[in-house]
C-alpha cells in the first residue's frame, strides 16, 4: 500500500514534469522564441520526447528514492549507512533508466509518432504507465529494496 502511494506521487511529479517540459519548452511559441528552442537545439519530436524523459526522470528517481527508503522500505534496527544508501539508490536509478529513460521513451516514440501523426503525446504518455509502473514496482521490491530486507530477516 505505501509502495503504491509513493508510486502514485512520483508518478505525478514526473508526468507534471514532463508536461511542463514537453508542452512548455518544447511546443509553444511564446516561449520557444527569440531562439527557438528546439530548432536551436536541433531537438528533432524524437529527441524531444527522449529529453523530457530525461528531465523528469532525474527529478522523479530522487523524489521516488527518498519517499521509498524512509517510508516504504525503512530499514530496522538502525539507519542505512552511507553505503547502503548508495547502492540502494543506484539500483534505483537503474530501475527506474530501465522503465523511464529506455522503454518509455521508445513506446511514446512508437505510439505518437508513427504512423505520423500517431495518437496524442499525452495519451501515449498516459498508456506507457500501464507498462512501466508494474515493472518499476517488481524491480524496486525484488532488487532495489530487496537485498536490505532479505538480510534484515523479512
Amino acid at each position: 500500500m505505501k509502495f503504491g502511494l509513493v508510486g502514485v506521487s512520483n508518478t505525478l511529479v514526473a508526468y507534471a514534469v514532463e508536461m511542463l517540459c514537453y508542452y512548455v519548452l518544447f511546443t509553444d511559441p511564446a516561449w520557444a522564441r527569440p531562439a527557438c528552442l528546439p530548432a536551436a537545439l536541433g531537438l528533432t519530436m524524437s529527441r524531444r520526447i527522449l529529453w523530457t524523459n530525461v528531465l523528469a526522470f532525474g527529478i522523479s528517481v530522487t523524489h521516488s528514492y527518498l519517499w521509498n527508503s524512509r517510508f516504504v522500505f525503512k530499514k530496522t534496527g538502525g539507519r542505512r549507512t552511507p553505503g547502503e544508501h548508495a547502492r540502494a539508490y543506484g539500483k534505483t536509478v537503474a530501475c527506474y533508466a530501465l522503465t523511464g529513460l529506455i522503454l518509455a521513451p521508445w513506446l511514446k516514440t512508437l505510439l505518437s509518432a508513427r504512423p505520423t501523426p500517431g495518437i496524442p503525446y499525452w495519451l501515449a504518455s498516459l498508456l506507457t504507465l500501464l507498462v512501466t509502473i508494474p515493472l518499476n514496482f517488481v524491480m524496486n521490491k525484488f532488487w532495489a529494496f530487496g537485498e536490505g530486507r532479505q538480510r534484515g530477516g523479512k
